[in-house]
């Protein structure tokens, strides 16, 4: 079960996502009956309802960008993330100001990163920094989501290469025999650093090489003691 926006815990409270719904609210309440009703659905909590009637005062005043915003944090309410994030870009090409752009961006990154969408929340969050370079809880986000984004493509990394060193090695062809001989006759003259780059080039053009790791690991370790 997604959950709501405001229980994304690895950020610091978002008490500006509260504070833009408050205001755009407020302000939208004087545009249609729609609109009234649909803020009373919203602030209690029946949020396809007020999904409902925030579409149909778009209906009335198309124009009005206040009501995309209040759309988008109803839909995103209900986990309805891709309606959500149009609503928010539909506020976001409507507003002139680069800081209610702003708001729409930081919103689609909160979405994103409730969903641990690290990767895209990061570009919104980055996206709000520039339209908004002032925004504390922004640039926090940014730099949180920065380093989920971090941790995640090291754990990705890691699965790579546990999978493939649970893999037998591969059967090396004639070309990584070859590069051995020649690695070996290297480090008979102590080359070490040009048997290693050697057999780096190796493995770059022929994956058959990796047969060969241990030996490429214990010449880079040599190598790096002669550096030494």
């Amino acid at each position: 079960m997604k959950k709501p926006l405001h229980w994304l815990k690895i950020f610091k409270p978002l008490k500006k996502l509260f504070v833009y719904i408050l205001f755009l609210m407020i302000s939208v309440a004087a545009v249609a009956n729609d609109g009234r009703e649909a803020n009373k659905a919203y602030e209690a909590g029946n949020y396809e309802e007020a999904e409902r009637l925030y579409q149909a005062a778009i209906e009335q005043t198309p124009e009005d960008a206040r009501l995309y915003f209040n759309l988008g944090n109803a839909q995103a309410k209900q986990g309805k993330v891709e309606e959500a994030i149009q609503s928010f870009m539909e506020f976001r090409g409507l507003s002139s100001s680069p800081r209610e752009k702003a708001k729409a961006e930081y919103n689609i990154g909160t979405m994103l990163a409730e969903n641990q969408q690290w990767k895209p929340a990061v570009t919104h969050f980055r996206n709000a920094l520039k339209l908004n370079p002032e925004d504390p809880e922004a640039k926090h986000n940014f730099e949180r989501a920065m380093a989920e984004q971090k941790k995640e493509e090291e754990q990705e990394g890691d699965d790579q290469q546990e999978n493939q060193e649970n893999q037998p090695p591969p059967e090396p062809s004639q070309y990584a025999l070859a590069m051995k001989k020649q690695a070996e006759k290297l480090i008979a003259e102590r080359k070490y650093d040009q048997a290693y780059n050697l057999m780096q080039q190796a493995l770059e053009a022929d994956e058959t090489v990796r047969a060969f790791n241990d030996f490429i690991e214990r010449t880079k370790n040599v190598s790096d003691i002669n550096e030494n």
